[in-house]
C-alpha cells in the first residue's frame, strides 16, 4: 500500500510541475519554491540551467535538490528532477533549462521559467 501511494504521489508530480512555455512563479524577497523537470537519466538525458541564455539570475538563488523516482538501473525509466529556487532582492529573471546529453552539442529541448520578485 506504501508503495502505490508513493507511485501515485510521484505521477501527481509528473502531472503538476512538468514545465510549460508559459510558467511564472511569483516570489517575495527571501521566499522560495521548488521547480521540478521530468528527465531520463538512464539514457544520458538530463536538464541544466543554461545561463548563457537565461537573463538576471543575481536575483535568484538556484540549488540543485537532485532527482526522485526512476529505478537507476532500468533503462528508459523516467526520474524527476527539482531545483530549489530562492528570491534575493526584487526584480525580473529567467531560467533558461535545457535538456541533453552532456557529451552533445546541442539540446533536444529547452523550457523557459519566469521569476517575478516583488514585496
Amino acid at each position: 500500500m506504501k508503495r502505490l501511494l508513493s507511485r501515485l504521489l510521484l505521477f501527481s508530480l509528473f502531472v503538476a510541475l512538468p514545465a510549460q512555455a508559459s510558467d511564472v512563479i511569483k516570489l517575495a524577497p527571501g521566499g522560495s519554491a521548488i521547480f521540478s523537470l521530468q528527465e531520463n537519466m538512464t539514457t544520458g538525458y538530463s536538464w541544466r540551467i543554461d545561463p548563457a541564455a537565461s537573463r538576471d539570475l543575481d536575483i535568484l538563488s538556484i540549488s540543485d535538490g537532485g532527482r526522485s523516482g526512476g529505478r537507476r538501473r532500468m533503462v528508459g525509466s523516467p526520474s524527476v528532477r527539482h531545483w530549489k529556487i530562492r528570491a534575493l532582492k526584487p526584480g525580473h529573471a529567467e531560467i533558461v533549462f535545457a535538456y541533453q546529453r552532456p557529451w552533445e552539442p546541442a539540446p533536444v529541448k529547452t523550457r523557459s521559467v519566469e521569476v517575478e520578485v516583488a514585496p
